[in-house]
């Protein structure tokens, strides 16, 4: 595209042209308008600044690094009042009046929220010079809506609390506001809202964080049912006003575990540890969640957590990187299987449909207890057998421990007598035989505790053998429920952590040195 950067100053200096310039029309529907629109959002767009001055919206550094990532579907998770809605409102602003047919919409968490949306976007239209505001043709500037004749398009801001929002509207620039503080019913919202989108349409899903269980931290953790999606994560440092000056002779010696870390990584001056220790002294563990620093201990648990959240946010900031990763990342391994060595996995099943509860599988090292692979997948149940079996193989043929309530027991059918699967593991059935086993891992009241018990073992012992952030992320919303169960949050899955607790019970029940013999129980009668 050569002859952008000739047209941006003659646009600038010419501002009815970009109404009407065939650049502009040629690119409306393309990847190619985007970096015209990033550049012209500080030549058209004004807003108030901290001091309720009048000034070009110029990137800042949060909104620059969106610039250069995004795409054309965007998950935004971010610290609050960072800048990302109003560049948002700009951008599209920028394509509804250029763009003829274009309607835009965007959706606040309240309707205080989108009425200063609104001013916002109004304050675009305002500041436009003369001669562009009378090309534009405006036939409505109100409610909450502006409607251009000269271009027969529309700019709305809605509520999430209006259930019809966008109904009836083909929709091409869709900013779903706050999506983790939407009111009723967020997901069939939303999902109306995305059904209304135009092929090719820019879908922008944004928010700060809220507590684990939300819709947004549903679509922020599940990231394999929201393919295309490009995952933004904003934390509080990167706005420039959030600082402190020291006091003369001041001393921030010492710095915490938690301090160092951040200065090492992520380069924080003085004045930030400063105002970090007044959020912490101010709000608390809500500073977690209004001024974000992770994309994990961010999202509060709800419910009392059954597991040490001390303890799984200080193991995600020193997780290993996979080093292989198979089937879209559904599969990953952290440490291939060594010669001589023992294995265990543990594994919950799923009916295997594609909006159900996931299947999961984690191999373990059996002498150390090291995570060494796992599987997190909504696959067909006959394709989780097979990457089972095929797993179980490769980890020199792996001591299976299945979890044999419901679809478990089909699992274990194939895998002993159509796979042929060598090592299953018999939990013991006494009864009246004292020496009477089956197979698989019974779910139940007396066995449940053993496996959460174990996991909370690891993560407070052992934490450095969890390798996975899945895991621990689903730990995170894993809570003591109002009936006295333990169990994931609303909406969300405990698959791994199960599956992550059966290989530990079953490591701790059979010692390394037996899990040869153990594997040549004869099956219990099915």
């Amino acid at each position: 595209m050569p002859e952008l950067q000739s047209i941006l100053q003659r646009l600038a200096t010419e501002p009815t042209r970009l109404v009407r310039h065939p650049l502009v029309e040629r690119f409306s529907h393309l990847e190619g308008l985007w970096p015209l629109l990033d550049a012209l959002v500080p030549v058209f767009c004004q807003i108030r600044d901290r001091q309720g001055r009048l000034v070009p919206l110029v990137q800042n550094a949060v909104q620059r690094d969106y610039a250069q990532r995004r795409t054309a579907r965007n998950l935004i998770l971010k610290a609050r009042q960072v800048g990302m809605t109003t560049y948002i409102a700009a951008r599209f602003f920028l394509r509804t009046i250029s763009t003829p047919g274009t309607v835009t919409l965007q959706v606040a968490h309240s309707l205080e929220s989108a009425e200063q949306i609104f001013r916002i976007v109004r304050r675009f239209f305002d500041t436009l010079d003369d001669d562009v505001r009378r090309a534009l043709k405006p036939v409505r500037t109100n409610a909450r809506e502006l409607a251009f004749a000269g271009t027969d398009s529309r700019y709305l801001v809605d509520t999430a609390g209006n259930r019809h929002a966008g109904r009836g509207l083909t929709i091409h620039c869709l900013h779903a506001s706050e999506v983790a503080q939407w009111p009723g019913d967020a997901g069939e919202t939303l999902a109306g809202l995305l059904g209304a989108v135009a092929p090719g349409g820019w879908v922008d899903l944004e928010s700060t964080p809220r507590g684990s269980g939300s819709l947004f931290h549903r679509l922020w953790t599940d990231a394999v049912s929201w393919p295309g999606y490009t995952r933004h994560f904003f934390p509080w440092w990167l706005e420039p006003a959030y600082t402190l000056a020291p006091a003369p002779g001041e001393s921030l010696e010492p710095l915490s575990e938690e301090e160092r870390l951040l200065v090492e990584r992520h380069r924080l001056t003085p004045g930030q540890i400063l105002y970090r220790r007044y959020l912490r002294t101010t709000l608390g563990v809500l500073a977690r969640q209004e001024f974000a620093e992770t994309d994990v201990d961010c999202f509060l648990s709800a419910g009392r957590p059954v597991f040490d959240l001390a303890a799984i946010e200080a193991r995600l900031r020193r997780l290993p990187e996979p080093v292989e990763r198979h089937a879209n990342g559904a599969e990953l391994i952290w440490f291939p299987p060594q010669p001589g060595r023992d294995y265990v996995l543990g594994a919950d099943v799923a009916e295997g449909t594609e909006h159900g509860d996931y299947s999961a599988a984690v191999v373990l090292d059996a002498a150390t207890g090291l995570q060494c692979a796992e599987i997190f997948a909504r696959w067909p149940l006959r394709q989780f057998i097979e990457s089972l079996d095929r797993l179980g193989r490769r980890y020199n043929f792996a001591l299976m421990a299945i979890e044999r309530n419901n679809h478990g027991h089909a699992v274990l059918y194939a895998l002993r007598h159509q796979f042929h699967y060598p090592r299953i593991y018999h939990h013991p059935e006494p009864g009246v035989n004292p020496t009477a086993t089956k197979a698989g891992w019974p779910m139940n009241l007396q066995t449940k505790p053993q496996v959460v018990g174990a996991l909370h073992l690891a993560l407070e012992q052992t934490p450095e053998i969890i390798c996975s952030a899945r895991l621990l992320e689903q730990c995170r919303s894993f809570v003591y429920r109002e009936d006295g169960e333990m169990g994931a949050l609303a909406g969300m899955h405990d698959d791994l952590v199960t599956a992550m607790g059966i290989a530990l019970a079953v490591r701790a029940r059979t010692a390394a040195a037996t899990l040869t013999s153990a594997a040549v129980h004869a099956p219990a009668p099915w």
